[in-house]
């Protein structure tokens, strides 16, 4: 009797021939048993790596992001037409033998991508002794520009107010930027020291944009096309912009048409300036874009790696089970 759902059901009782029916599945299901565990403990090399762990997936990509920035080992970029151009367009403005004006707009959110570009400017200014003017419009960027110029005037021992001069941050940007086309000190009163801009050898002589040679934006917001509304369009200076990879596109119409005299996009054109600061003697290794950009490879390659052995290993083994079912 069996009681299912409060209904009772009568089942006729098992016979011998049934039990032996059911003696054979649970033998043979003993049996399938058996042979796939003895397979599994002889695995082939593709069944071991269908089944291996993804701990160890994770671990190989960690130690492929991490061997550029524990290691020597780099992976050299070339230098593309842009950064070629960015390159010719700053070694004009340096011939010029006139101070250069560089905002600097970014934040510690991409900092990581810009910070190789800033850098990289900084080398090839300083590295030719042209006298470099910093400003920002960005609260957050002051901070590290100090920092910056404290390692650049101790490399190239820099005398501060008249090798450089950082104005510090201003308000208004759109209105600073046009300004600053009558009048850089109607605007910016004194430095970021507090000391008045009148007191400062380099500003002698530099009253507005005719007085500098070009102006350069290292931006990771929108700052460089302000600079081209209320700067280069009412009064004609070079522009040079380095911005992240995203914000290319914004800024290729700008390249074409000559509002912008130079670019450099990204990580990949950071490397690349590096790479040609490396080989023009700026400077003696590559940086921080570089290995960023060996970092990311190496990733990459490791994950190709996986997806490829997955595919192999996983028609491999279909291969060996069926052999091993045979």
């Amino acid at each position: 009797m069996r009681t299912c759902l409060g209904l009772t059901f009568q089942t006729p009782k098992a016979t011998s021939n049934d039990n032996a029916i059911f003696l054979l599945f649970w033998l043979h299901g003993k049996y399938k048993s058996f042979m796939r565990d003895n397979v599994s403990q002889k695995k082939g090399f593709f069944c071991r790596i269908e089944s291996m762990d993804r701990r160890w997936i994770f671990l190989a990509i960690t130690l492929a992001t991490a061997l550029p920035f524990v290691t020597t080992f780099s992976i050299r970029a070339n230098p593309g037409e842009e950064t070629l151009r960015f390159d010719d367009a700053l070694v004009r403005a340096i011939d010029k033998g006139m101070p250069v004006i560089v905002g600097v707009d970014f934040g510690p959110q991409t900092m990581s991508e810009m910070e190789p570009l800033l850098l990289s400017v900084m080398h090839r200014l300083f590295e030719s002794k042209t006298p470099t003017i910093f400003l920002t419009f960005m609260t957050e960027s002051a901070a590290p520009v100090r920092e910056y110029l404290a390692s650049m005037e101790k490399r190239y021992d820099l005398k501060y107010g008249v090798d450089y001069v950082f104005l510090g941050y201003a308000s208004s940007f759109a209105f600073t930027i046009y300004g600053m086309g009558t009048s850089i000190g109607s605007y910016f009163h004194a430095d970021d020291r507090g000391t008045a801009l009148s007191e400062l050898p380099i500003m002698k002589g530099v009253e507005n944009y005719k007085d500098v040679s070009a102006v350069i934006n290292i931006a990771s917001n929108a700052m460089p096309k302000f600079w081209i509304s209320y700067g280069v369009a009412p009064y004609n200076f070079d522009l040079l912009v380095g911005c992240t990879a995203v914000q290319a596109t914004d800024y290729y119409p700008f390249l074409q048409t000559g509002q912008v005299d130079g670019l450099l996009a990204g990580g990949r054109a950071g490397a690349e300036y590096e790479g040609l600061l490396v080989d023009k003697g700026v400077i003696s290794e590559t940086g921080d874009a570089t290995r960023g950009l060996g970092s990311q490879s190496m990733a990459l390659i490791a994950v190709l790696a996986f997806i490829v052995l997955g595919n192999i290993s996983y028609f491999a083994a279909r291969v060996e089970k069926k052999r091993g079912r045979g």
